[in-house]
């Protein structure tokens, strides 16, 4: 598995891919906020899993506390949805959503735990409609941790090599702001990189 890279039409073509997952996602998640927001251009890279705590804590700021809700997806393409939110921005995520000033834990938990069913679904589901498979969602998992825990020794021990494809997602006027990390390890990068092969061998036939 050390040697699995993506050559630059297939690296293309998967941010070409995502970027169209992305701009469903925004546009589901607006209707939900009623506000205007934006997906910034996603990263893509293939990293051991030993690298992935650094990529994360690279993206976010160490000094907070944040709600982490993970995901798994399985199907011809699988892998984990991790979307990871600051204490801040997901206080004023229930704020907004709720309509309220100060809202409980609760009301912060399930707010992002609405907005991750969103983001991880919408993004997910459209990558995977657009590489023509389909894919089974799990239960999402709800942690509030700091930045330094916000990848555990469980998922350094069941993933070696993996893709990491990582977005920020930002609504400026509302101080939200997340970011969206989907792994997906092993034999399904392998997969993953057929399907954009049989993909694109469909797009210039």
């Amino acid at each position: 598995m050390n040697n699995i890279i993506f050559n630059e039409d297939q690296t293309d073509a998967l941010k070409e891919f995502m970027n169209i997952a992305i701009g469903q996602a925004t546009s589901h998640v607006a209707e939900l906020l009623d506000a205007f927001g934006t997906m910034h251009i996603p990263k893509i890279s293939i990293q051991d899993m030993s690298e992935l705590n650094q990529v994360v804590i690279d993206n976010i700021d160490k000094d907070s506390n944040y709600y982490v809700m993970k995901q798994l997806f399985a199907g011809k393409f699988g892998g984990e949805c991790v979307f990871i939110i600051s204490e801040d921005s997901a206080s004023n995520l229930g704020a907004h959503l709720y309509d309220i000033e100060e809202p409980l834990k609760d009301d912060i938990t399930d707010a992002v735990m609405e907005l991750t069913n969103i983001v991880t679904s919408s993004i997910v589901s459209r990558l995977t409609e657009e590489l023509n498979v389909q894919v089974q969602f799990f239960a999402p998992t709800s942690n509030f941790v700091n930045a330094s825990n916000i990848i555990d020794d469980d998922e350094v021990t069941s993933y070696s090599k993996i893709i990491v494809v990582s977005t920020e997602l930002e609504f400026k006027d509302y101080n939200i702001c997340a970011n969206i990390f989907i792994l997906t390890k092993d034999e399904a990068i392998i997969s993953l990189r057929d399907l954009i092969d049989k993909k694109i061998e469909e797009l210039y036939s």
